[in-house]
């Protein structure tokens, strides 16, 4: 019993399992609540768009309305039955009939130049001066839309069976003659009963009716259409409209309920100028479907429910993956009597097995270490010569500054150029240049001394870093320079070929510690080699300084 809360008297297999039912519990939980609250953010993300996407729907529907309006009276106003009236009767007709096609003109009238009307649907207001009212103040020069206000003079002439009172929105626009003289105003009034159908034409085919509330709110955060079945004083902050607009949000409404509701703004279209509307929709059921609670509980249940499943096949796995070592570690307890005097229990035999593993993997390590400096070095070498090659030199080059042992020596720098090299290349083919390459590779070695290092850089290029104590740089250069030259020259053979020549032209420099990089005093041994080709060939020449390349030469 003491050993359930002792985990090292623990077999291997239990503690394997333990920690695995553990960390399977502790992923299913965490994975619960990272779906719940994904879930959540998911259901406020859609019904948010779509709660904008209705929203914008309205205000592009309000917008182009009114602009479609607005096309009307400036069509209207180019009848020659209007310009020039001659028969009220004709032109009454013409504006019944555009009253016939649209039942939301609740009237439309054609003043003359003074203001009174001369003809209008059902005579309404014919003879009466509306001179003083801004639909005709404002529209006798330009095209005027009028926001939504209550009517004064039709509220008894066309009167609401409601009994509320009516509201309209206003489109007037000047009427101009065949001679393009000022005739009179055409003005509109449109019942704003048309933004309650438009809203339920948005609203119906969503199949949101029961749970979308919209409504249209003025520029002054004033209601203009309220929510069906609402309260009159049911409103938003009018502060928290611009932070709305476009976007969508939890909002703590006048009613006292938190729900999400986006905002959009009906936009000037065409001839609409707009009037600043914006439209608000809220949705009573996205609630629901964003209750963290409510989403917790499910996603528990599924994660919890497959976190299940895992933690039996783990245990069921785990079983079939320690019963190898436990029957290895009983194995060792019985064939070792030493063991079984000093009472090693077999799973802390096991632990001991794991120990002797991990010590095996290391000295594998050590073995693969090896290798890879192996490889390492491999890389550093010309595959051809054997000689070290460019990459290496680059590397040496940054590591030389570094070398404690050079700051009392110098290095003198040979750089050689085969000379003859291309002849017999083309003449004997490569196999032949290949195997002058690696003669002259021995014959580099043979020549430098066992601390020198030689170079092959590629091609028929080669070059040799020889250290020396300080100021014996030069005379070390010409006296590897003469023995380079002289044994190059020496025939070389290959198969049947006896009589291989090949000479070569050296340039030489010296690198101190204190002076250039041993980049550039490569480049300058470089430009003494060039000195060298372009002297004749075959000799050899020494950089002094950057203003004087040739200090000796030797043929």
């Amino acid at each position: 019993m003491f050993s359930l809360v002792r985990p090292r008297q623990w077999s291997l297999r239990t503690q394997a399992r333990v920690p695995m039912c553990l960390f399977v519990l502790l992923a299913s939980l965490t994975l619960g609540e990272l779906i719940a609250r994904k879930s959540v953010e998911q259901a406020r993300v859609d019904a948010g768009s779509q709660l904008l996407q209705t929203a914008r729907h309205m205000a592009d529907q309000l917008s182009n309305e009114m602009a479609a309006r607005a096309r009307d009276v400036l069509l209207l106003s180019q009848l020659d039955v209007l310009r020039d009236v001659t028969d009220p009767g004709l032109a009454r007709a013409a504006l019944e009939k555009l009253q016939s096609r649209m039942t939301t003109l609740a009237w439309i009238g054609m003043t003359d130049t003074q203001g009174t009307v001369i003809a209008s649907t059902g005579d309404i207001l014919k003879g009466v001066s509306i001179a003083p009212r801004p639909v005709f103040q404002n529209s006798q020069s330009k095209l005027w839309t009028g926001d939504v206000h209550t009517a004064v003079m039709l509220a008894k002439l066309v009167p609401d069976p409601t009994g509320e009172p009516i509201k309209f929105v206003d489109v007037a626009g000047p009427v101009m003659g065949a001679d393009g003289k000022f005739r009179g105003v055409l003005a509109l009034h449109l019942s704003w009963k048309w933004a309650d159908q438009l809203r339920d034409s948005v609203i119906r085919p969503r199949h949101a009716a029961d749970k979308l509330e919209l409504m249209i709110v003025a520029a002054d955060g004033s209601m203009l259409l309220a929510p069906k079945g609402a309260a009159a004083s049911l409103n938003l902050p009018a502060a928290r409209l611009p932070f709305l607009e476009q976007s969508y949000a939890v909002e703590r409404w006048s009613d006292g309920r938190e729900v999400l509701t986006s905002v959009a703004e009906s936009r000037p279209t065409g001839d609409f100028a707009g009037f600043g509307w914006r439209v608000v929709v809220r949705d009573l059921n996205a609630a629901d479907a964003m209750n963290i609670h409510l989403a917790r509980r499910d996603a528990m249940a599924w994660t919890l429910g497959i976190g299940l499943l895992f933690a039996l096949a783990g245990w069921w796995f785990i079983g079939l993956l320690v019963a190898p070592v436990e029957r290895l570690a009983d194995t060792l307890l019985t064939s070792d009597p030493r063991r079984l005097r000093i009472g090693i229990r077999p799973r802390r035999n096991n632990v001991r097995q794991i120990a002797q593993a991990v010590a095996h993997l290391q000295d594998t390590l050590k073995n693969q270490d090896e290798s890879v400096q192996a490889l390492v070095e491999q890389a550093h070498r010309d595959a051809l010569t054997g000689l070290w090659n460019r990459a290496f030199l680059n590397e040496f080059s940054e590591q030389l500054p570094q070398h404690e042992r050079l700051k009392n020596m110098e290095l003198g720098v040979l750089c050689l150029d085969l000379d003859g090299f291309k002849p017999i290349n083309d003449r004997c083919g490569h196999d032949a240049g290949d195997q002058v390459l690696v003669q002259v590779g021995k014959r580099l070695r043979q020549i430098a001394r066992e601390e020198d290092m030689v170079f092959r850089l590629g091609g028929d290029e080669f070059l040799i870093l020889m250290n020396c104590p300080r100021g014996e740089g030069p005379a070390l250069c010409r006296t590897m320079a003469t023995r380079i030259l002289a044994d190059i020259q020496r025939p070389m053979t290959y198969r049947t070929l006896s009589n291989l020549r090949v000479g070569c032209s050296i340039g030489g420099a010296v690198w101190t510690p204190e002076g250039a990089p041993l980049s550039d005093v490569i480049c300058h041994a470089d430009e003494a080699l060039c000195a060298a080709k372009h002297g004749g060939r075959g000799v050899f020449r020494h950089f002094a300084n950057a203003n004087s390349t040739v200090a000796a030469t030797l043929n």
